[in-house]
C-alpha cells in the first residue's frame, strides 16, 4: 500500500472515489488471502500424512485424527476475514491521502511520510518480540526434552526384548504347575544362541501397588498407611535389565516355596523409611492384616523410573516370583545379537513347553522407553516447527521492511554517496537502523517471556523437566540466535543500497 501511493494519487486525481480505490485494494486483499488460504489447507492435508511418523502407535485414539472438512472450511473463512482486515487498514490510509501532497513527496524523492515509518518501524518490533516469546517457549521445550534424553530411568534398555505370557487359567490352577512352566521356558530360552541372559516379571514396569506396614513402627492410622510399586522377579531379572544392586544381594534359586519370605527393595525406600539405619534384615508385610506374613529384605538396588524418568515413582518392592507365582508374566531376554533374530527362537521355545500358550506384545524396551518420552518429544517438534516458522516470518518481515524502506531511500543514499559518504556508512546506517528496532523487538520479547513464564509457571512445571521456566541459557542464547537472523535479514537489503551509483540513483528520481 505504501508503494503504490503514487498509483492511488495518479488515480484520485482522475475522478476516482474513495469507495472505489477501497473496494479495489479489499478485493486485491481477498484474493491474496483465498489464495494463502487454499495453499495452508493444500499444507494442512499434506501435514496429516506426516504426522504419524511422529506420533507413538499407541497414542489414545491416533487413528481417528482425520482431516476435518468443517475445521477446513472455517479456518479458510478466517483467512478471508483476516484478509479483509487487515486489508482495509492500509486501503483506508491509502484513499485518504492527500492526493497533492503525495505527489509533491514523490516528486521530491521523500521516502514516505513519518506515520508510514512508524507502522513500518512497529512491525519489525512486533514481528521480533512475538518470535521471541516462541523461540523461548521452544528452547525451553527442547532442554527439557534433551534432559529427559540425558535421565537415567535406572535400568539398560538396550538389547533386551520383552514379551507377555498368560497362562489359561483352567490348566495353570496350582502354583507347581506355574512355576514348572516358567522355569522349563528360562531353561529353554536361555539354552539360544545370543541369549545372554532372560527372566520373567509381573509387572515389568509399574502396575500393582500394596500398602505395606513396617515391623517396629508405629501403624500408620488407615487411609494414612504407605504404599509400595511390587513385582513378581525370577532370580536373574535385576541382571537382565542392568538394575544396579547396591547392597546385599540378588535373588537366588534357593528363594523358592518353603522358604523364608525374601525381598528386595530399591533406594528410594531405604531413604523414606531407613535413612540412618541397615536395611538389610528389616522386615514388612503388605496390608495391616495380623496374618499377613513377614518378608525380610535381603538386597537394595537402584530405583527405577517405572512411569517415566520424567515422572515421579512410589518406592519399590521386588518379590520371587517362586515364593508366590501367578499365571502371567512378562518375559525378557537380554541378547548379545540382533533381537529380531532371536524373537522366533525364543517364541518355538515358549511354545514348545506349551502351544496353548498365549505370546502377545512383542516389543524391544528401548521402543517401550521411547514411548514413555513420546508426548514430550511430540510437544518439543511441534513447538519447534511453530517457532521455526515464526523465526522464518520475523526474517521475511525484517528483509521485507527494510528492502523496501531501502528502495524508498534510493534517492536520500545517492545524494550521501554523491557527497562523499563511504560505502561503510551507508552500510552502518542501514543495518542500524534495523538492528536498533531489532533490539527494542528484542528486549519488549524477554519481558513477554518473562510474563508469560511467570503467569503459566504451574503449566510449565507440567511440561519442564529438569528445566526452569526461566532458564539462563535459554533466555541467554533465543535473542543472539534472532538477532544475528535480523541481521542477515538487515545486511542484504543494506549490501544491495551500497551498490547504488549515485548518478543513476539521482537520474532515476
Amino acid at each position: 500500500a505504501a508503494a503504490r501511493q503514487k498509483e492511488i494519487a495518479v488515480r484520485s486525481a482522475m475522478g476516482a472515489s474513495r469507495r472505489r480505490i477501497i473496494r479495489q485494494l479489499l478485493t486485491e486483499s481477498f484474493l491474496l488471502s483465498v489464495m494463502g488460504g487454499a495453499l495452508g489447507m493444500l499444507f494442512a492435508i499434506a501435514g496429516m500424512k506426516g504426522l504419524p511418523a511422529i506420533t507413538p502407535e499407541n497414542t489414545p485414539r491416533f487413528h481417528e485424527v482425520t482431516v476435518d472438512w468443517t475445521v477446513l472450511i472455517f479456518t479458510m473463512l478466517l483467512s478471508v476475514a483476516t484478509g479483509l482486515a487487515f486489508g482495509l487498514f492500509p486501503a483506508l490510509q491509502a484513499s485518504r491521502s492527500d492526493t497533492a501532497e503525495t505527489l509533491k513527496e514523490d516528486g521530491r524523492g521523500a521516502s514516505a511520510g513519518l506515520s508510514r515509518h512508524r507502522v513500518r518501524s512497529a512491525l519489525i518490533v512486533v514481528e521480533v518480540s512475538l518470535a521471541l516469546v516462541l523461540l523461548v517457549g521452544a528452547g525451553l521445550m527442547t532442554r527439557s526434552f534433551m534432559r529427559v534424553l540425558e535421565a537415567d530411568p535406572g535400568f539398560n534398555p538396550e538389547k533386551v526384548l520383552t514379551m507377555n505370557l498368560s497362562l489359561p487359567q483352567v490348566k495353570y490352577n496350582e502354583a507347581a504347575r506355574i512355576r514348572m512352566f516358567f522355569q522349563q521356558v528360562l531353561e529353554k530360552v536361555r539354552a539360544i544362541p545370543g541369549v545372554e541372559i532372560s527372566a520373567t516379571a509381573l509387572p515389568l514396569l509399574g502396575g500393582w501397588q500394596s500398602t505395606f506396614t513396617l515391623e517396629g513402627k508405629p501403624e500408620p492410622p488407615l487411609g494414612q498407611m504407605p504404599s509400595t510399586d511390587v513385582a513378581r522377579v525370577t532370580p536373574d531379572f535385576h541382571k537382565t535389565m542392568g538394575i544396579r544392586l547396591l547392597k546385599g544381594r540378588y535373588f537366588t534359586d534357593q528363594d523358592t516355596d518353603g522358604r523364608p519370605l525374601v525381598c528386595i527393595v530399591d533406594e528410594t525406600m531405604v531413604r523414606t523409611y531407613w535413612p540412618d539405619e541397615d536395611p538389610l534384615g528389616k522386615r514388612f508385610k503388605f496390608g495391616r492384616d495380623a496374618k499377613s506374613p513377614w518378608m525380610t529384605v535381603v538386597g537394595v538396588v537402584a530405583h527405577v523410573k517405572n512411569y517415566g524418568v520424567d515422572q515421579e515413582s512410589r518406592v519399590e518392592t521386588y518379590i520371587p516370583m517362586m515364593q508366590n507365582p501367578i499365571g502371567s508374566a512378562t518375559l525378557v531376554i537380554r541378547t548379545s545379537s540382533d533381537t529380531a533374530g532371536i524373537t522366533s527362537a525364543v517364541r518355538s521355545a515358549v511354545l514348545s513347553v506349551d502351544s496353548e500358550v498365549p505370546i502377545y506384545s512383542v516389543r524391544l524396551m528401548q521402543e517401550i522407553v521411547s514411548d514413555a518420552r513420546a508426548q514430550r518429544r511430540v510437544a518439543a517438534q511441534l513447538l519447534a516447527t511453530f517457532s521455526a516458522l515464526a523465526l522464518v516470518l520475523a526474517a521475511i518481515g525484517i528483509y521485507g521492511v527494510m528492502s523496501y524502506s531501502v528502495t524508498q531511500r534510493t534517492h536520500e543514499i545517492g545524494i550521501r554517496l554523491a557527497l562523499g559518504a563511504q560505502k561503510n556508512d551507508i552500510l552502518k546506517l542501514i543495518v542500524g537502523h534495523g538492528m536498533v528496532l531489532a533490539g527494542i523487538g528484542l528486549g519488549i520479547g524477554l519481558v513477554l517471556a518473562f510474563g508469560v513464564s511467570f503467569s503459566l509457571v504451574r503449566a510449565a512445571a507440567s511440561l519442564l523437566f529438569r528445566v526452569s521456566s526461566t532458564d539462563p541459557p535459554t533466555y541467554a542464547s533465543t535473542p543472539v540466535l534472532l538477532a544475528l537472523v535480523a541481521l542477515l535479514a538487515c545486511y542484504l537489503p543494506a549490501r544491495r543500497a551500497i551498490k547504488v551509483e549515485p548518478m543513476i540513483a539521482l537520474r532515476n528520481e
